[in-house]
C-alpha cells in the first residue's frame, strides 16, 4: 500500500513538472491581443517577474530583459562558488537572458521572446555567444522560452483576439543572427545571475 502511495505522489509530481504541449505553445506564440498597450505590457511584465529578475524594463519601447542566469549543461542553476569568476562554472554551462517585447501587428499586439545565450568553455577567457537555433542548444534552454510564451498567454487571455478558424500564425523570427539586447542599450549582455561575467 505504501509503495502505491509513493508511486501516486511521484506520478502527480511528474505531471506537474511537465510543461505545456507543443500545440499549446504554438497557439501562445501565434496569439494576437487587443487592448491598451500599457495594460498588456504591465501584465506581461508581472508574469516575467514571477519567474525571473529583471535587468531592465522600458514601457516606452514595450520591452524588458531578464537578468542572465548561468545553468549547468543539465539545466540546473549554476554558480561560481566563492568566486566572482566564471572559471568555477562547469564546462559547457549556458547563460540565458530573455528579451521580451510587445510588438504592434496592425491594430493588434503580439508577444516576442528572444533568448540571449552565452556558453562557457573551460580554458577560454570569454563565453561564446550562440544563436538559439544552434543544434547544440539543449532542450531545457528552449523550453524556458516556450514556458514563458505559455505563461504570458495565460496572463493576457482577457485581451486575446479570437478569430474564425483559429489564430493567425506569428511572423517567423530571423535565425541568421543572435538576438541582441533591447534597442538603445549597451550591446554587451547583462551581468549573469548568480555568476557575474568574466573579468
Amino acid at each position: 500500500m505504501r509503495n502505491w502511495i509513493v508511486l501516486g505522489i511521484a506520478a502527480v509530481l511528474a505531471l506537474a513538472a511537465c510543461g505545456p504541449s507543443g500545440k499549446q505553445v504554438g497557439f501562445a506564440k501565434a496569439a494576437r491581443y487587443q487592448g491598451d498597450k500599457l495594460a498588456l505590457f504591465a501584465a506581461m511584465k508581472t508574469t516575467v517577474e514571477s519567474h525571473y529578475r529583471l535587468h531592465q524594463s522600458d514601457e516606452t519601447t514595450l520591452g524588458l530583459q531578464t537578468v542572465a542566469r548561468w545553468y549547468s549543461p543539465e539545466g540546473l542553476v549554476a554558480s561560481a562558488q566563492g568566486s566572482e569568476n566564471v572559471k568555477n562554472l562547469p564546462d559547457n554551462s549556458l547563460s540565458v537572458s530573455l528579451v521580451v517585447r510587445l510588438l504592434a501587428d496592425g491594430d493588434n499586439w503580439i508577444v516576442n521572446i528572444e533568448p540571449v545565450m552565452l556558453r562557457y568553455r573551460a580554458g577560454r577567457p570569454n563565453p561564446d555567444r550562440i544563436v538559439p537555433t544552434d543544434p547544440s542548444v539543449p532542450g531545457w534552454a528552449t523550453s524556458k522560452v516556450d514556458q514563458l510564451y505559455f505563461d504570458i498567454n495565460k496572463a493576457l487571455k482577457q485581451w486575446e483576439l479570437k478569430t474564425v478558424g483559429g489564430v493567425a500564425p506569428a511572423p517567423e523570427p530571423k535565425p541568421e543572427q543572435p538576438p541582441g539586447p533591447m534597442p538603445g542599450n549597451d550591446p554587451a549582455p547583462p551581468a549573469a545571475d548568480p555568476a557575474p561575467q568574466p573579468q
